[in-house]
């Protein structure tokens, strides 16, 4: 595929402005992703990216999941820190959910959020790189691999649904298998499909696949349920298969167009400027919505308008601020003097 580095940076940019949209803008835009919320693309988003990452990688496989490790948990634990010291003061309490990705993602097996609902992901984060380490680094991805893994995905998923855990079949590695390998096929195969189609065009022709997704979902009335919405007589294993199903047909179908739509599309500087600062957005934005609505209602009472200040501060807001963080503190650095330590330290132990 071209401009692959550009291909990159479009999904992280425009995953996480999905997420953040998500996050503070609902109805009527639910209905284009059903029975998924429209957030959860982003997620999917990055996720296939982190597959393609990994299945370019030549570098000894501990230091990969090291390395990958350690920006997330050092910028994670610094904002459950300071989310704990906010909530201290203001409710009394230091909110120890936070802290569950950072102790092997067992927040991953519970029934529920962290309480800064984003931090979920860093627990998956991790999950999937053990799982890369262990096993998927020493494969290679084949389409009925892939076709295996579509069926392994959606029975897992159903069967968590069905015994109505849904956060765990949101948040167990399980619920992104396919969007990962897909990532590690799609490297493994250095694929160059035919580029002719200009890129806004497929954007028209993804526009009309949401559209065309909603007509048809919405005829199924979908219920509110978080993080999946069921159906209405949802009360048996076939009703959670044709709903873990339907999830997977979303997370692969958007993803694979907008595969085709950034594949094409030239990244200038303002996106590889979001796509560097994901984390901290990512991590940040919804803890920081009690400060950030009082400022909001200044310039809006509510509406639309309201939620699109929100948008821009948590999006563009968070994303400066995150860019000034990284200058001022070399988290790069920091990560291989550590490193080194290891290694020395290792060298040491394997002497005696």
């Amino acid at each position: 595929m071209k401009n692959r580095v550009d291909f990159i940076d479009w999904l992280k940019a425009v995953g996480m402005f999905i997420i953040v949209f998500g996050h503070f803008f609902g109805d009527p835009y639910n209905q284009f992703t059903q029975p998924i919320y429209p957030k959860q693309l982003g997620v999917a988003f990055f996720v296939f990216v982190m597959g393609w990452g990994l299945a370019r990688e030549i570098r000894p496989h501990w230091q990969v999941v090291y390395n990958r490790l350690f920006p997330m948990y050092f910028w994670g634990i610094a904002i459950a820190v300071f989310i704990s010291i906010i909530y201290t003061f203001t409710l009394g309490k230091i909110a120890l959910s936070n802290y569950m990705p950072f102790v092997l993602g067992i927040n991953a097996f519970v029934d529920f959020f962290p309480a800064n609902p984003t931090t979920w992901f860093i627990g998956t984060y991790l999950h999937i790189l053990v799982l890369w380490a262990f096993v998927l680094r020493r494969i290679n991805i084949t389409p009925l691999l892939l076709i295996i893994v579509v069926i392994v995905e959606c029975l897992v998923r159903a069967f968590l649904i069905d015994i109505n855990h849904l956060f765990p079949a949101y948040m167990l590695f399980t619920n992104w298998l396919t969007v990962l390998t897909l990532g590690m096929y799609m490297k493994q195969q250095q694929d160059n499909p035919n580029q002719q189609t200009k890129g806004y065009l497929l954007l028209l022709v993804w526009l009309a696949f949401l559209a065309v997704w909603a007509l048809l979902t919405n005829q199924l009335e979908f219920n509110q349920r978080f993080p999946f919405r069921l159906l209405p007589e949802h009360n048996s294993f076939l009703s959670a298969l044709f709903i873990a199903t339907t999830i997977s047909i979303v997370y692969i179908c958007n993803t694979l167009i907008a595969i085709q739509v950034f594949s094409r599309l030239k990244a200038n500087a303002m996106v590889r400027f979001f796509a560097r600062n994901t984390i901290i957005i990512f991590i940040g934005h919804m803890p920081l919505y009690d400060a950030i609505e009082p400022i909001a209602r200044l310039f809006a009472e509510g509406g639309w308008q309201k939620k699109a200040i929100i948008v821009f501060i948590m999006y563009v807001g968070l994303a400066l601020v995150s860019e000034l963080l990284h200058k001022l503190i070399k988290v790069d650095k920091l990560k291989d003097i550590i490193w080194r330590y290891i290694q020395k330290m290792t060298v040491r132990l394997n002497l005696h």
